[in-house]
């Protein structure tokens, strides 16, 4: 029995020196450093996996969809389905500009008269030629028209919108038709067709 006296005496003072490295061997702190240093001294941490994928995430939305956040204003002067000056939003500089500042001041660009001629005509349907008691005359929608008739068209303009053309029969013989545009305020537009 004595000898396992002395071996719990032997543990009990084994576990008393041991209480007392940790306390003051093991357990003591290292002095405090300034906190730019112990910033500067950390190991960078990794990324949250959730936060890295929501960063990817995000940066491909905002790839796909940043025409839809922030729109760009559309310039309607490089459209090729335009009328020209009918757009509503004006060029900011070029050639677009000198024709937005011509049709602004009452005439209209040249090159609109043509194409408001040429969409007029392309709704037209054009059926042929008839001679008449030697007069020639044109088959139009079922109707005749002679030289010098004028003809009331429809043109599709934009926003749904329609315009009403009042398009003349200048020439006319059994080979080819002229026409030309009656209205002083659309400008000056001729069109030559070939019927044959």
């Amino acid at each position: 029995m004595k000898k396992q006296r002395n071996q719990v005496i032997a543990l009990f003072v084994l576990l008393v020196v041991w209480a007392a490295l940790w306390h003051f061997v093991i357990k003591v702190r290292p002095p405090q450093a300034p906190a730019s240093k112990a910033e500067a001294a950390k190991p960078a941490q990794p990324e949250n996996p959730l936060k890295a994928r929501f960063r990817r995430v995000r940066s491909e939305m905002d790839a796909l969809y940043h025409y839809r956040i922030k729109p760009v204003p559309f310039n309607a002067h490089w459209n090729p389905f335009r009328i020209p000056g009918v757009s509503d939003a004006p060029a900011a500089n070029g050639p677009a500009s000198k024709a937005s500042d011509a049709s602004q001041s009452g005439a209209p660009p040249p090159d609109i008269a043509e194409l408001l001629l040429k969409s007029a005509v392309s709704a037209v349907r054009l059926e042929g030629v008839v001679t008449r008691n030697g007069t020639v005359q044109l088959i139009v929608g079922s109707q005749l028209h002679k030289e010098g008739d004028v003809l009331t068209l429809k043109v599709p303009t934009s926003k749904s919108q329609v315009q009403t053309v009042a398009v003349r029969i200048k020439q006319l013989s059994e080979a080819a038709v002229t026409f030309s545009l009656d209205d002083p305020s659309a400008g000056n537009a001729e069109i030559r067709i070939r019927l044959k």
